[in-house]
């Protein structure tokens, strides 16, 4: 009989599982038998006719009468969890669509079994303007009353199959219907099993924590039942594992490690299969991805797969997911995507479990299928690889000796085939699944592709280096003639400046070559690795980084804007030079790394660096970087490095605090500080006020009207200031051990605020901080805030931050309070509110800039806001001067 949806919602799921809980509490009762059990049965030894053969039988009847009981108690608490998790999303899903159509006003009808009808006692008139006298053309919303009608049918199909489906368990349960056979009370689980928790894991399922819990212990159970696991794992199939996988990780159950050797070998057997017959779904993928970091699935997968049977599978799925229609496919995108990531992490997995020697010959073999494979193996493998080296580090002599080989191939491709393009012709129309873009087919036209092309196997395997650093140290080590950094980088310079890397030509618009360069200036950067050196070499890691950022920002500032003179038209839709337009942020990443170098070179002083672990850049030319950083529609590179100098001047007079106050107990007050600081901080306020006066003006000078660049600059002063003192995500856990052993009591206050630029998992926190906001000229949207007042607030959230101000002292209606802490409001300064000194917020304005705290505020803060004022007014005119005297003439300015 159907539920009805009275019914449904009157089902409570939460005592199913609680029932669940109970009859599995007996089981284990059960189970605590088996030792009793063990110590009861008639030794072998014991041999005396008749009533020793007796006792064995009798002991044998009980031990299968306790299965029989166990057996059916497995049943029965499967099945009640798997009702439990179906029933939970059936009344979750039915009710929020009910809900919705009824907040409209709508009826909800139900004609019979699992039939809904919405409809709108009042509808709208609604005519198609020009149709034949105003035809009508239905409800305006009628795809939404379609859909409600249909979740909540759906809902009752499921809800209606779970309540048949635990009817039948328990029947079967009653009528004896579950053998629990002659071995171990724990192991008297029927085959039967797999279909009964397979219905309880389909997607949208929601079981609990308990319910999954149980799942992983009868798993566990069954590891030395390793043919009735495999029994079991197959009635569930793909799906079912897979479902359950992911929504053991959703609760914080490790079914990883309950299911064991024999569910890895399953599972390996699964996606081996899909791989080599084409048949990658996205069950496989979850599989995949569930298993990528498990050295032994690795081993066991990459060496029963050949990479062309990777080729051909990746293949399969570009075409499912992207037909010649050109109407893309969003679920076989989403399992392509996922495959791709799961695979390369799988692969890189596997390289780190392997000899250096190993390793090696797999790079070269590798090597050998991308540069002499067939039909879409060069597009396919790398692209595997790239996506892969986006979420893993793979192993340093594989990564290196595959970049190096397909780039050495690439070079005597050249010498060889002057002119004649060489990936083009390899890729088969692969696409990244997490990039493509393009226009459906028209007519008998096939689909264009726009963007996302995987054509270019050296620029996909650049940026399969993302997360190696020490590969990516090599391979652009290789690059200076006998590794003397003080001499032209060869590889350098063919990639930034004799390489196309245009989406034209089906390449990546530099993505891939601002991730390698990013990996190997920054990804491996950390205070704590000082005396690291780049594999094979006696140089230092962090000086060998420090050259080779140097030589990209020069490279970079030589040839911003020049004239191609004809050299660059096949590479560029410009005739004038600038960076990819996707290499812009990893450049902003490169630079925030440097910010404590970048800090000292923008002061109005300047800054000589000497050391060899320091850049090497002038003001002067450093400020064609800037200029670069913000040209385009993407902003987030100069928004970034404007965050990161503003997290470097706090980070500054954060130490200057911690140094002074870290043996004292407790939070210094303001007045404290002001007394013992207030000259230092003063300064260091005065220098971060100049320095992002300067920065932020040159952010905007390339390619774009003076009109817009007061417009653009603005932004990136909003976003600068916001996040540069926000609460960074996961801030606390990237701060470098160094760092974390000098603070103090004041010094705890610090670890949710700060990142340390100068490691790589601080980078990526303040990425992430800065890729998840609104783009820059969407913050400013309704603002009129100054910069000193930007500035201001800059300061007042770090202070509050360290908690040197007191949330006491401040208004409750000035503060806003996130999940990581407090804040002032972003429109502090700006809202109608706040303006009116007669509403609420006015007078909480009010009566905190007239309090002590305040003023003892203005005492440490004041220098720094009236030098921004000043140098920013004075900035925006030398830009001026600097676009016309310096920028401008390079149009005509050549140089090969």
């Amino acid at each position: 009989m159907t539920v009805t949806y009275e019914k449904l919602q009157s089902w409570k799921p939460d005592g199913l599982s609680d029932a669940a809980d109970k009859l599995n509490n007996l089981r284990k009762k059960l189970i605590d038998q088996q030792d009793e059990m063990d110590a009861g049965k008639p030794p072998e030894t014991w041999q005396t006719p008749n009533s020793s053969e007796a006792a064995r039988s009798r002991h044998k009847r009980l031990v299968e009468d306790l299965n029989d009981i166990a057996a059916p108690l497995s049943a029965v608490v499967a099945g009640l969890d798997s009702a439990a998790s179906s029933l939970r999303s059936a009344k979750e899903a039915a009710k929020s669509a009910y809900d919705g159509a009824i907040g409209k006003g709508w009826t909800v009808k139900f004609p019979g079994g699992t039939q809904v009808e919405i409809e709108d006692p009042t509808p709208p008139e609604s005519k198609a303007p020009g149709n034949r006298r105003g035809a009508p053309v239905g409800h305006p919303e009628q795809d939404t009353m379609d859909s409600y009608a249909e979740t909540i049918s759906k809902a009752l199909a499921d809800a209606t199959e779970a309540e048949t489906e635990l009817e039948g368990v328990l029947t079967t349960a009653t009528n004896g219907g579950y053998d629990g056979g002659d071995g171990e009370i724990a192991d008297a689980i029927p085959p039967e099993i797999g279909k009964i928790l397979a219905s309880g894991q389909e997607d949208g399922d929601k079981p609990d924590k308990a319910a999954m819990q149980r799942y992983a212990a009868y798993m566990d159970e069954l590891e030395d039942e390793p043919e009735l696991k495999r029994e079991i794992m197959s009635q569930m199939g793909r799906e079912g594992i897979a479902n359950a996988l992911d929504n053991a990780k959703d609760v914080g159950v490790d079914l990883h490690a309950a299911l064991g050797a024999t569910g890895r070998g399953v599972i390996e057997d699964w996606v081996e299969s899909d791989i080599k017959n084409k048949s990658v779904t996205g069950d496989s993928a979850t599989l995949l991805e569930h298993y990528s970091k498990d050295s032994a699935f690795a081993k066991e997968l990459y060496s029963n797969v050949k990479p062309e049977e990777f080729a051909d599978a990746i293949e399969d799925l570009n075409k499912e997911a992207f037909p010649s229609s050109g109407r893309i496919d969003e679920a076989e995108k989403d399992a392509y995507s996922r495959f791709l990531k799961g695979a390369g992490a799988t692969l890189a997995t596997y390289s780190n479990g392997l000899s250096p020697e190993d390793a090696k010959a797999l790079g070269q073999t590798w090597t050998e299928k991308i540069t002499r494979g067939e039909g879409a193996d060069a597009a396919a493998l790398s692209l595997l690889f790239k996506k892969g080296g986006e979420v893993a580090e793979y192993q340093t002599d594989f990564a290196y000796n595959l970049a190096n080989g397909v780039y050495e191939f690439e070079q005597n491709w050249i010498k060889e085939h002057e002119g004649e393009p060489l990936w083009r012709g390899r890729s088969d129309g692969i696409l990244d699944p997490d990039d493509a873009e393009g226009h459906p087919a028209a007519g008998r036209a096939p689909a264009k592709w726009t963007a996302g092309f995987a054509t270019d196997a050296l620029g996909n395997i650049l940026g399969g280096l993302n997360h190696s650093p020490d590969a990516a140290q090599r391979f652009f080590m290789d690059g200076y003639p006998d590794g003397d950094t003080s001499k032209d980088n060869e590889r350098l310079k063919y990639l930034m400046l004799e390489r196309t890397f245009s989406g034209e030509a089906e390449s990546d618009e530099g993505d891939g070559l601002g991730m390698a360069l990013e990996a190997a200036t920054i990804g491996d950067r950390s205070l704590a690795d000082g005396d690291k050196f780049v594999p094979g070499t006696s140089m230092k890691q962090n000086e060998f980084s420090a050259a080779l950022a140097s030589d990209m920002m020069q490279t970079i500032a030589d040839y911003s804007g020049r004239d191609d003179g004809g050299d660059w038209d096949m590479w560029r839709p410009e005739d004038r030079w600038h960076i990819w337009p996707e290499m812009k942020d990893s450049l902003g990443t490169i630079t925030s790394g440097y910010a404590n170098d970048i800090f000292d070179l923008m002061k109005p002083e300047g800054a000589t660096q000497t050391g060899a672990d320091e850049l090497h850049i002038s003001k002067e030319d450093f400020k064609f970087v800037l200029g670069e950083l913000g040209r385009g529609e993407d902003k987030s590179g100069a928004e970034m490095l404007g965050a990161a100098l503003v997290q470097e001047g706090n980070l500054r007079i954060q130490d200057k605090i911690i140094e002074e106050f870290k043996d004292e107990p407790g939070v210094p007050s303001l007045r404290e500080i002001n007394a013992r600081l207030g000259l230092d901080i003063n300064g260091i306020n005065t220098q971060m006020g100049s320095v992002l006066s300067e920065t932020i003006a040159h952010s905007a000078v390339i390619d774009i009207d003076e009109e817009n660049r007061a417009k653009a600059q603005a932004a990136f002063m909003e976003k600068a200031f916001s996040i540069g003192t926000e609460f960074v995500p996961g801030a606390g856990d990237v701060l470098t051990d160094a760092f974390k052993d000098k603070i103090g009591k004041v010094g705890e206050h610090f670890l949710t605020s700060t990142v340390d630029t100068a490691s790589g998992e601080g980078l990526d926190a303040l990425k992430s901080a800065v890729g998840e906001g609104p783009k820059g000229d969407e913050w400013r949207e309704g603002q009129h805030a100054s910069g000193s007042q930007l500035l201001e607030r800059s300061m007042l959230n770090t202070y509050i931050r360290m908690g040197v101000i007191p949330a006491s002292d401040i208004g409750p209606e000035l503060l806003v309070q996130t999940a990581d802490g407090v804040k002032f409001r972003d429109d502090v300064y700006s809202g109608e509110d706040i303006k009116d000194p007669q509403s609420p917020l006015g007078r909480a304005f009010d009566q905190w800039t007239s309090s002590a705290s305040y003023d003892q505020f203005g005492g440490l803060t004041a220098d720094g806001k009236q030098q921004f004022e000043i140098d920013y007014a004075n900035d925006l005119e030398a830009v001026k001067k600097f676009v016309e005297e310096k920028y401008e003439p390079r149009a005509d300015s050549y140089e090969p």
